[in-house]
């Protein structure tokens, strides 16, 4: 399914022919006075030479003794670093190499990198950097890591089949805005937001992990990106005190290469690209991108900005980056990345069959095109198939199935059917559940978040509601009332719900909302002690614009005045509603979430204001359902 890119062109390739790495394209770290010395690591001197070639291998060479003038308390290491750097101003990068550790001796580190290009004697954190790293004390998975001007990047490790100790392929593919590290061609990490911006450098290296003290200190623990296995630092490495107590150790690289991928770069204005039939790579980089791959197995990337990607027919690989972007597949199996803005992933149920939906959010939709099905159509099972063995939740509706990886256990997903005809689509998305609300405990705030799926309270004029009074918490007797919201903003068909929250029959719970117009939002409001004041309303409420009579617009986010046309004004009473812009401050007066099964959308109203109240969010506490959930139509 995702599989590495073809290459333009090989900017450097060396398969280490002779007896040493060649000083015609390598060089290695200078010892140099001060605190800036990059030759030292760990514990460790690097050799003031470059290392052995041998049966067409570079031989990185790390010994326990380290000869004078060196230091008596340090390993002996060795390293190569091309001469030459590249970056990604003229297109994506490639960086091969083929590599095993010789062993199986614990505490040193050995290293196919890239690092940023830095002047001698320059203090080298901040940094750019991406990684491949054998821990030998982990012969059973490889380290990766990547740093965007950073001193601490963000490591992950990953099981590698038969171990490390014999030959595998690794590949990284660094773009503008995509790093995707693989294995043996098969993908195993990508990184969308901590991605490298500075020239580098490639570096070949082996040296020993810190026992105790120096510059780097020591021991050290196990690897931050694999948290539950051994520690770095292995005790048994022991720093030979003379030249017979001496053991060698090797990292053996095959080859290396550095290719410039097949790759159509945008730029910071709105850019429209198309791809071809090659494997290549779509970057729009910045501004509001037109992305299509066309054939082929495919990268698309939209960077920042607002972007529309299709990939087009192929197996493909999309990257929505920053930004509300529209994300198509197509056909083929195909890999989309969410990204971090509020993304929709737009194809029919027969596209998104096979394809894996990554980062999958609360922002995020995918908006199933000819088809209209209810929650009780979807099959939803989790499990531990995303990519690394992360975890993932198959979703299957209508004989199509695909995966959403990521951590879904904190929620549910919905389903929200409108339309009909050549409009008929069903908007999925994944809602977190309510959380546990109780008196007088404050809800953390950043589980403070409004109408959670707006959509799902949208009508289109066939799909009818109901809503459930599930428990009401209060000093006061509360007012619930409902009404909707017109395409244009404007305000009508205010009822009333419940006259009074904290005295409602068990058999008068459930109410009919009706069937709201194509474009109507049905949207709620909370009197506090609304009862207690003004008693059993009358069935001739409006919300006006203050000072006007006229319906109240929520377009111009005026808190709106409650009247009745045999009442008045009903003034004197503080009035709360779903909608946060029609609130004093616009503050949040209630937050949402779903419950087990995805059918219902549960809100938590605060009968205080926000700024100074308990903020338990449980004053009254209802759902709201549709009247049709158990369809199917394709």
């Amino acid at each position: 399914m995702t599989s590495p890119l073809s290459a333009s062109a090989v900017l450097f390739e060396d398969h280490f022919s002779g007896t040493q790495v060649s000083d015609v394209n390598w060089d290695y770290n200078h010892w140099i006075q001060g605190p800036n010395n990059p030759s030292y690591l760990g514990q460790t001197q690097m050799r003031q030479n470059l290392p052995a070639a041998e049966n067409d291998m570079a031989r990185i060479r790390m010994d326990t003794f380290n000869p004078p003038p060196g230091g008596p308390d340090s390993y002996y290491g060795s390293e190569a670093i091309t001469k030459q750097a590249w970056d990604v101003s003229a297109g994506g990068l490639g960086f091969e190499g083929k590599f095993r550790f010789e062993g199986t001796q614990g505490g040193m580190i050995a290293g196919f990198f890239t690092y940023e290009q830095f002047p001698s004697g320059a203090k080298r954190e901040p940094h750019d950097e991406i990684d491949f790293e054998i821990i030998t004390t982990q012969m059973q998975k490889i380290s990766t890591n990547v740093f965007k001007h950073q001193e601490v990047g963000t490591p992950h490790s990953y099981a590698v089949d038969g171990g490390l100790g014999i030959d595998h392929v690794y590949r990284f593919e660094w773009l503008p805005s995509v790093v995707r590290w693989f294995v043996d061609n098969k993908l195993i990490r990508e990184e969308v937001q901590n991605v490298p911006t500075k020239p580098q450098q490639l570096h070949l290296n082996l040296w020993g992990a810190p026992q105790a003290g120096g510059p780097n200190g020591g021991p050290w623990g196990p690897n931050p990106g694999d948290p539950g296995g051994p520690p770095i630092t292995d005790p048994t490495l022991l720093i030979a005190k003379t030249p017979a107590a001496n053991k060698s150790y090797f990292f053996d690289v095959d080859y290396v290469k550095v290719e410039r991928l097949a790759t159509q770069l945008g730029d910071s204005g709105h850019n429209n690209l198309l791809g071809s039939a090659a494997n290549e790579a779509l970057d729009g980089v910045a501004g509001d991108d037109t992305l299509n791959g066309g054939d082929g197995n495919d990268v698309v990337a939209g960077g920042e900005g607002n972007d529309t990607m299709a990939g087009g027919a192929g197996d493909d690989s999309l990257y929505g980056g920053t930004g509300a972007n529209i994300v198509s597949g197509g056909a083929g199996i195909d890999r989309i990345h969410t990204g971090q803005g509020a993304d929709t992933v737009r194809d029919t149920l027969a596209d998104l069959n096979g394809d894996t939906i990554v980062a999958f959010g609360a922002n995020d939709m995918v908006d199933i095109q000819g088809t209209l099905a209810g929650r009780g159509g979807l099959g939803v099972t989790p499990g531990n198939g995303g990519l690394g063995g992360t975890g993932s939740t198959m979703l299957t509706l209508g004989g199509s199935s695909f995966q959403m990886e990521g951590d879904h256990s904190g929620g549910d997903f919905m389903m929200v059917a409108r339309g009909s005809g050549p409009d008929a689509h069903t908007m999925l998305t994944f809602q977190t559940f309510l959380p546990t609300l109780s008196e007088g405990v404050r809800v953390n705030p950043t589980l403070v978040n409004g109408i959670a799926n707006e959509p799902f309270l949208t009508g289109d004029g066939t799909v009818g509601f109901t809503a459930e009074l599930k428990s009401a918490a209060s000093a006061y007797a509360n007012t619930l009332g409902v009404y909707r919201i017109a395409a244009d903003g404007t305000i009508s068909d205010v009822q009333i719900l419940f006259n009074n929250t904290l005295n409602v029959a068990s058999g008068a719970r459930t109410v009919d909302l009706g069937t709201p117009a194509d474009g109507e939002r049905v949207a709620f409001f909370l009197i506090q002690n609304g009862f207690n004041k003004f008693g059993a309303l009358p069935d001739n409420l409006s919300f006006v614009t203050p000072g006007t009579g006229a319906p109240s617009d929520t377009d111009i986010g005026i808190p709106p005045v409650l009247q009745s046309a045999t009442l008045g004004a009903l003034s004197g009473a503080t009035i709360f509603h779903s909608l946060s812009t029609l609130n004093p401050a616009e503050a949040m007066q209630v937050l949402s979430g779903t419950s087990a099964g995805g059918r219902e959308l549960l809100i938590g109203f605060e009968d205080l204001p926000s700024a100074t109240g308990d903020n338990d969010f449980q004053d009254v506490v209802f759902s709201i359902k549709t009247t049709t959930d158990d369809f199917l139509f394709v």
